[in-house]
């Protein structure tokens, strides 16, 4: 079976839309609350990204179906429920401490500076509209700068390092939703254009 080379950015509009709100609200949520429960703060991100993984599965089975290549959604799918696992359970629930200075935090932050990596080259390479580049190379350089903060902050707490990744959450959000919106209204001009074709090749037959 031939698969397509279709581009991480071409998936459906409703997949970067969906996941946008999921990240939008999270990190408002993240952001808003007042509670300091470092276990509920995880639980909160860890409800999120299983999320974001299942949108992610299935973006990855319509892609499989449509032909299109799937690895790269797959691969991202996997990731984020890993993080989510890591970060809705411990292996052992009397040493909360412990699981969240080895594992946890040190876990959001990679993930940040992994996705944030990935957000700046797709902005550099898969993007045309000047708009949607900058949106994803802002969203991938904040990205980086609360990685590489979160990375070198030994002396922040685990508090202060979740709320981090919820300030990621809320500006990944946005750029998604955005971009999801952009994407159906490009897919409705080009289907319009499409139309507009198909009805003048239409009228040269009949003559």
């Amino acid at each position: 079976m031939s698969t397509n080379r279709r581009k991480y950015i071409e998936s459906h509009w409703l997949v970067f839309a969906v996941k946008g709100a999921i990240s939008l609200v999270a990190g408002l949520l993240l952001a808003l609350t007042n509670k300091t429960d470092t276990t509920y703060l995880a639980k909160m991100v860890g409800f999120a990204m299983a999320g974001l993984g299942i949108i992610e599965i299935f973006n990855t089975i319509n892609r499989k179906r449509l032909e299109h290549n799937w690895g790269m959604s797959l691969a991202i799918g996997i990731v984020e429920f890993i993080v989510a696992i890591c970060m809705l359970f411990t292996i052992n629930t009397g040493q909360h401490e412990s699981w969240n200075i080895l594992v946890r935090i040190p876990l959001l932050s990679f993930y940040m500076l992994a996705a944030a990596i990935l957000s700046i080259a797709m902005g550099f390479t898969c993007f045309k509209d000047d708009t949607d580049k900058f949106m994803w190379i802002v969203e991938g350089i904040v990205g980086a700068i609360l990685a590489f903060v979160a990375l070198g902050g030994s002396g922040l707490s685990d508090n202060t390092h979740i709320k981090m990744f919820g300030t990621y959450l809320l500006v990944r959000g946005l750029v998604e939703l955005i971009f999801g919106v952009h994407s159906r209204e490009e897919m409705e001009v080009v289907a319009e254009s499409r139309k507009v074709s198909q009805g003048k090749k239409a009228k040269k037959g009949r003559r």
